[in-house]
């Protein structure tokens, strides 16, 4: 028997509605009947929370007691990956959300089992990001040469902040967010990829090219 849920779309160029629409309909056919689709267009720099459809949504499931949540992927809920990671964070503590793209949690037939591995990865990142702010390295008196260029080769990420670079990568985040995010150029993001081939390829079927 399907479940009820609701969809959250968050779109940025003409088409991707209905795109995605059709997307989400595959991924619920076995699974989930559609009650209401909730759409945002062009507002991935903006919070989640304060978006017209999001803020709707969460409404329509609280008003309704629907407990399920479409997603298309992790990427879309937001630009800045930590706003995505709390939005997730604030979702997962009162529905069970799913993902149409690159859905690496597993447990779909077991929403508490889902909740709980979802909740392992954002324990996990925010424990990443305490980490990396704690680790910071000490900043050397004299860090740049007399011309103003730095000394020195920058600094390597370590293994641990490899693994969560690769993890957010899976979830389908960009490559230039996860620049911003680990706070490293895009050729060594490159580099660290070059060993992962399924990971530099595109991420949204055959309409996406691959990034660059």
């Amino acid at each position: 028997m399907k479940r009820d849920a609701v969809a959250y779309l968050n779109t940025r160029k003409k088409g991707d509605f209905a795109a995605q629409k059709g997307d989400v309909e595959d991924f619920c056919k076995y699974r989930f009947q559609i009650v209401e689709i909730f759409h945002d267009h062009r507002a991935t720099a903006t919070p989640p929370e304060k978006r017209k459809g999001f803020s709707e949504m969460l409404a329509f499931c609280a008003a309704n007691n629907c407990p399920d949540i479409i997603i298309y992927d992790l990427a879309g809920l937001a630009k800045d990956p930590d706003a995505g990671l709390a939005a997730l964070k604030t979702l997962n503590e009162h529905y069970t959300v799913y993902c149409v793209n690159n859905d690496f949690f597993g447990f779909r037939d077991e929403p508490e089992q889902r909740r709980a591995a979802i909740g392992n990865f954002i324990e996990y990142m925010e424990q990443y990001r305490e980490s990396g702010r704690k680790a910071a390295p000490t900043v050397s008196k004299k860090t740049k040469k007399d011309d103003g260029r730095p000394i020195g080769r920058p600094r390597a990420l370590n293994e641990g902040q490899v693994e969560a670079l690769l993890t957010v990568r899976q979830a389908g985040t960009s490559i230039s967010q996860i620049c911003r995010m680990f706070d490293v150029s895009r050729s060594t993001v490159s580099k660290i990829l070059a060993d992962y081939p399924e990971l530099k390829g595109e991420w949204k079927g055959a309409r996406q090219e691959p990034e660059e």
